[in-house]
């Protein structure tokens, strides 16, 4: 099964937009302020992405632009949202200069990508109040891959080995830790780890987040297996966009289930960033 990332997120989306529809009829208008300080194509892009998605479910979208050197200025303006009752979320589009700095100005309940300390910290001690949005997305689709869509009850991935590229902070590493709470064995792997085709072989669910290009080889997985491509936006040469995934297209050839780039986690990982801004309410 090639997933349909698009037609999943439209679902979300679809589901949001009636939130948005109840809350606005109580007086509420949800708010979310995206902050944009890397002059990148793709920064742009990303930010355009949420904003469009923002505006088709009725939330009000804000983009508050700086110069990347402008740290303070941009730690400033998160203060100010922060004291702003009308304001439900605030988000920074990565990267950043002193990102470290930035983040950790934003209050823990307005974070609604769990960019935080105390957010992700949540997570490692098994109390999570948000997940990030790719994770979350994540998790999701191996749900509906795995379990007739539902991420309920205790440990529904008892018995799985999951194996995982990549291990950033937003993704691999708080990805990991989820998965091995529902009962999962975990393996984390790097894109040059030695001999990654004998951890990624035995992987009932394997997910590669590393941004190298087809790394994942039809050889590397396992017949039968769920293999999720995280991908990622990559501007060529001729100045155009392409989305480029971890794992050869010709995998399909051996799995069950495969997330397609573009077209799957992507799409999927935008919903999940509003989902988790109406959270609050």
């Amino acid at each position: 099964m090639i997933f349909d990332g698009k037609e999943f997120a439209k679902q979300k989306e679809n589901r949001l937009k009636l939130e948005v529809e109840e809350l606005k009829r109580k007086g509420v208008a949800p708010k979310l302020i995206s902050i944009l300080a890397d002059n990148s194509p793709e920064s742009a892009l990303y930010v355009s992405l949420k904003g469009k998605f923002a505006q088709r479910i009725g939330v009000l979208y804000d983009i508050h632009r700086f110069d990347g050197s402008e740290t303070q200025r941009i730690i400033e303006d998160i203060k100010k949202a922060n004291q702003d009752p009308a304001v439900q979320g605030i988000m920074v589009q990565l990267p950043v200069i002193n990102e470290e700095r930035i983040v950790r100005a934003i209050a823990p309940q307005k974070d609604i990508d769990c960019l935080t300390p105390e957010n992700l910290g949540q997570i490692f001690v098994g109390e999570a109040r948000i997940l990030p949005a790719t994770v979350k997305a994540v998790i999701d689709i191996i749900a509906y891959a795995l379990n007739g869509g539902s991420n309920e009850g205790q440990r529904w991935l008892a018995g799985k080995n999951v194996c995982i590229i990549g291990a950033s902070i937003i993704v691999g590493k708080p990805l990991a830790i989820l998965l091995s709470d529902l009962g999962a064995t975990v393996t984390i792997c790097r894109s040059k780890t030695q001999n990654l085709a004998e951890f990624t072989q035995e992987a009932d669910i394997l997910v590669s987040a590393t941004g190298v290009t087809e790394l994942v080889k039809v050889e590397m997985v396992k017949r039968g297996a769920v293999v999720i491509d995280v991908g990622i936006s990559k501007l060529l040469r001729d100045g155009k966009f392409r989305v480029m995934g971890d794992v050869d297209p010709n995998v399909v050839e051996k799995t069950n289930f495969l997330t397609p780039v573009p077209g799957g986690v992507g799409p999927v990982t935008v919903a999940c960033l509003f989902e988790n801004l109406l959270s609050v309410f």
